[in-house]
């Protein structure tokens, strides 16, 4: 049973909303328990969509970023890449830009805040900027002696209901989080703060098919609600 009350977990998010979608209520326990969440949003931009206004903005982006982070209590959170130069191109930039603002070059970075759990998206996603970001944050947690740079001793890829539509095949998600009523309220409602990005009926980011992702979640553990990841390290 893993002690939230003790950890400090650092969330990988692409974009904003990626972190609430895969870890909301991850986030939510671990705060609950006076644990520290950090977040580093990679990239922030304007961005053509097919919500009802067909576009959203990044100082829109932005604003939306600090309601979430008040309502979930994030310790801290960093944008690391703003603008459209980098929006939607983060794998145009490359790896190694990725690997230095997440392992160092950041106030959120792994050597600054020297979390105990880091989560990433999925590296199968069919979002260039994800893979992009899996790749580099799976990289920065290569094996290394403590002495020369932080160990995370739990490494996990969290999951976004979109991720199934992918050329891959995927692993079973081997870490579950168990739910209360309480937490999915929570993460629906930071979701619903992201007003840009909330969309309805079957969309894969609406508040229903979330809740309904969390319901199998807990069904495969034995429990009502639960948040799936993929452990790539567990060390305890």
């Amino acid at each position: 049973m893993l002690d939230f009350k003790k950890q400090k977990l650092l969330v990988i998010a692409p974009h904003p909303d990626d972190e609430v979608v895969g870890c909301g209520g991850l986030i939510k326990k671990i705060k609950d328990e006076d644990g520290k969440v950090y977040v580093l949003f990679l990239t922030v931009g304007d961005t053509k969509d097919f919500s009802k206004k067909g576009m959203s903005f990044a100082k829109d982006r932005e604003k939306e970023i600090e309601s979430v982070a008040r309502f979930l209590k994030f310790s801290d959170y960093h944008i690391a890449f703003k603008g459209n130069s980098y929006h939607l191109k983060l794998d145009l930039l490359g790896q190694k830009a990725l690997m230095d603002v997440i392992e160092r070059d950041c106030p959120v970075a792994i050597e600054m805040v020297k979390p105990t759990i880091i989560a990433f998206p999925s590296p199968f996603s069919y979002n260039q900027d994800h893979r992009i970001a899996a790749a580099a944050a799976h990289a920065c947690l290569r094996s290394a002696p403590k002495v020369d740079k932080h160990f995370v001793p739990l490494v996990l890829s969290y999951e976004e209901p979109s991720d199934g539509w992918t050329f891959h095949s995927q692993p079973e998600m081997n870490f579950f989080v168990e739910l209360n009523a309480k937490d999915i309220i929570a993460k629906q409602k930071a979701m619903q703060l992201y007003t840009s990005q909330d969309r309805i009926n079957n969309n894969p980011r609406s508040i229903e098919i979330l809740k309904n992702l969390a319901r199998l979640r807990g069904s495969q553990m034995g429990a009502s609600l639960a948040e799936a990841f993929f452990a790539h390290r567990i060390i305890t």
